[in-house]
């Protein structure tokens, strides 16, 4: 659908800008990443179509920041067209309200997890919030998909990097992407 993908390279291009201002440090306090609407993938997964997408700047700040796994927040670069494109989504407790995700951008070989609550109000408005992100260890995600919790996989990205894990063979059991 051609509107769809205008939009998501438009907030893109917005997000990156603004995280650009993020990391000169000259984002404007209280300011609030708006990633747009989910894309046909994560609709799919049962993300709420009519509900934005948004990351808090100062989530951002502490989560990268977190001493337990701090992270670059110029790794996110691309962060609208990465959610819409995941490598694998996750349920997360009750799937109608989070969901996890797995994009590309990776930190020391560790893929970035995306958790995001769905019907949070802000500001008057219901919106899907970012909660959480950092990289997670790919051998911890990669075994959610054994315990049946796999919405959704972009198979040829998910098993590059299931065959980089393979490396050490006791790190990750096998996969069954057939599901």
């Amino acid at each position: 659908m051609i509107i769809e993908n205008d939009a998501v390279e438009e907030t893109n291009k917005r997000f990156n800008a603004e995280l650009e201002q993020f990391l000169n440090g000259t984002l404007a306090k209280g300011h609030v990443f708006k990633l747009g609407l989910p894309g046909e993938i994560l609709r799919a997964t049962g993300f709420p179509a009519e509900h934005e997408i948004e990351l808090a700047a100062s989530r951002l700040k502490e989560k990268s920041q977190y001493k337990r796994h701090p992270f670059d927040p110029g790794d996110l670069m691309n962060l609208v067209m990465r959610i819409n494109e995941p490598v694998a989504v996750f349920y997360y407790g009750d799937r109608s309200k989070a969901q996890n995700m797995i994009i590309e951008a990776k930190q020391n070989k560790k893929n970035y997890l995306i958790g995001i609550h769905f019907y949070q109000k802000h500001r008057g408005v219901t919106i899907s919030d970012i909660r959480t992100l950092f990289p997670k260890q790919n051998e911890y995600w990669l075994n959610w998909i054994n315990q049946g919790k796999l919405l959704y996989a972009n198979k040829e990205k998910l098993q590059i990097v299931i065959t980089q894990q393979r490396t050490n063979s006791a790190e990750v059991s096998n996969h069954n992407l057939e599901q």
